[in-house]
């Protein structure tokens, strides 16, 4: 049973794709069985009533971002949830490509830590989790991974290439297990999840569908239980 519910990250959490209180984030809090009858009484308030609910996660987030929403995070008390989806648009904005330094996210928002390497990256994440695990002293942190929105084609629906991203993602995915792992974080293997559906659960290129919404929950549900 947890107090407060703090979602981190990027698209994978938001409501802006799927609809109001149908995004991941949302639904793990307190599902729509209007939508889901399925997760009827699955949600996080009703394990808690009084659990709390606090959604950072914006569009377009890369680490740089997440990173600043961490500094807007209010320092509940209590047995805390923290999920974060984080990786894709890093990748998909150039992470590992030579010359290119990130951090734009969330508003036009330029990050103090540019990033050229996975390496940095990593060292970055770690750096972030710790400080979450510092502030919140009873945590619980679910980290999602990235799922192929090409469906391990390299081609997004529109027939655009990812070229060098699409191993991107498949880097990143491993870096995403491995830090998990090795802080014994819970890991919501999206990327798994979502092989071979990318008709269903992704519109927009890259965007989680309503259904794609709820299956990150499903995910979100299966960790933190």
């Amino acid at each position: 049973m947890f107090d407060h519910y703090l979602a981190f990250g990027d698209s994978l959490s938001i409501d802006e794709y799927a609809g109001p209180q149908l995004g991941a984030a949302s639904l793990l809090h307190r599902n729509r069985s209007d939508f889901w009858p399925e997760f009827d009484r699955l949600d996080l308030v009703s394990l808690n009533p009084r659990c709390g609910y606090t959604r950072l996660a914006c569009n377009g987030a890369t680490l740089s971002g997440v990173w600043k929403q961490l500094t807007e995070a209010p320092r509940v008390k209590g047995r805390v949830l923290v999920t974060v989806t984080v990786g894709g648009n890093d990748v998909l904005t150039g992470l590992g490509q030579t010359d290119n330094q990130l951090g734009y996210a969330c508003g036009n928002y330029f990050g103090a830590e540019p990033m050229q390497g996975f390496g940095t990256w990593r060292e970055s994440l770690q750096r972030w989790l710790e400080t979450v695990q510092e502030l919140y002293r009873d945590v619980l942190i679910v980290v999602g991974n990235v799922y192929d929105p090409t469906d391990g084609t390299g081609k997004l629906q529109s027939g655009a290439s990812l070229g060098s991203g699409h191993q991107g993602l498949e880097t990143m995915n491993d870096l995403l297990r491995r830090v998990a792992a090795q802080h014994g974080f819970p890991l919501a293997d999206i990327h798994q999840h979502f092989k071979g559906r990318a008709g269903d659960l992704i519109f927009r290129e890259i965007e989680p569908t309503q259904l794609g919404s709820s299956e990150i929950r499903r995910l979100f549900w299966q960790a933190a239980n």
